[in-house]
């Protein structure tokens, strides 16, 4: 089963947020989906109602008149391959339905968007997933992703730093982001999916972006948050589970050049040790988040995964 919505990537310039997490008991698992989500709209309301006020001040608003709305759509994937998916409207009580769905095993999405004449979609403003592999259901990735703007990236930032906090997180990233299961890295390195390097990933780091989530093993192994406080970093801080918050720079637009190699060098000796190839693109090419091709042995790492 794939994520549903959107291919993370297919608009231009997009900003992924993604967070892996043990599940642990549906009961658990079920209200960590709920507090994300919950808080993750909260924040992108407010953009929400700019956008479609913006979109209303323009061409946008000359054809579709008073019939632009925001509108946010909860969805919960069937547990049958090929099964049709249930749809209901935000409101808080089927938020509380849609977490329950999560619970069940089932992916989930909320997508916050801008409809005019006749309930046609204008613009996606905000994806969330909540996804479950069924083929391996001791890990779920949560993910949001919003168009590259600031008050959005602050909404971004902030869900996933409350669900890292929030959680025991095996990993997580924010910047333009890999796919869904797999890091730019993980794809650099030839790695396939989660289902490869999962069992490893609380020993071996499955990557770095423009903010990186270090699971509580790697960061105490590798000194915590004082041993990166003279990396060059913006941020470098615990969270309540013992992992590491780290943040390249205060603004993603700056996330380039001597800045991705302050995060690499930070983060090095926790990576894969492997030659990461460049990335052939096929077709258009997407933004993507960068990736040193050094092979992080040479700096520090010493551990492998098996595939």
């Amino acid at each position: 089963m794939t994520p549903t919505g959107p291919r993370p990537g297919a608009d231009r310039a997009r900003l992924n947020g993604d967070l892996l997490v043990d599940v642990g008991s549906p009961e658990e698992y079920g209200a960590l989906v709920l507090r994300f989500l919950r808080e993750a709209i909260g924040r992108v309301e407010g953009p929400l109602k700019s956008r479609v006020e913006e979109l209303a001040a323009g061409p946008a608003g000359q054809v579709h008149g008073g019939a632009l709305a925001g509108l946010i759509q909860l969805s919960a994937a069937s547990l049958e391959l090929g099964g049709i998916h249930q749809h209901r409207p935000y409101s808080p009580e089927n938020l509380e339905w849609l977490a329950e769905r999560a619970a069940e095993g089932r992916t989930v999405t909320a997508t916050a968007g801008i409809v005019g004449q006749g309930g046609l979609r204008i613009e996606v403003l905000c994806h969330l997933w909540a996804w479950r592999d069924d083929a391996d259901e001791r890990w779920a990735v949560l993910r949001i992703s919003t168009p590259v703007t600031a008050e959005l990236a602050a909404a971004v930032v902030g869900s996933i730093r409350d669900a890292a906090a929030a959680a025991d997180p095996v990993f997580g990233s924010v910047g333009h982001g890999g796919e869904p299961t797999r890091t730019e890295l993980e794809h650099a390195l030839g790695l396939r999916d989660l289902g490869d390097t999962y069992d490893d990933a609380r020993r071996i780091l499955r990557g770095y972006d423009w903010i990186t989530v270090v699971p509580r093993q790697l960061a105490a192994e590798h000194g915590g948050p004082a041993a990166h406080a003279g990396a060059g970093l913006a941020e470098a801080e615990e969270l309540p589970s013992g992992a590491l918050w780290l943040r390249a720079t205060e603004e993603f637009a700056d996330y380039r050049g001597s800045a991705v190699w302050a995060m690499f060098q930070a983060v090095a000796p926790m990576l894969p040790t492997g030659l990461p190839a460049a990335r052939e693109e096929l077709g258009v090419p997407r933004p993507a988040s960068p990736v040193v091709l050094e092979d992080a042995g040479t700096y520090g790492a010493t551990r492998a995964f098996d595939s």
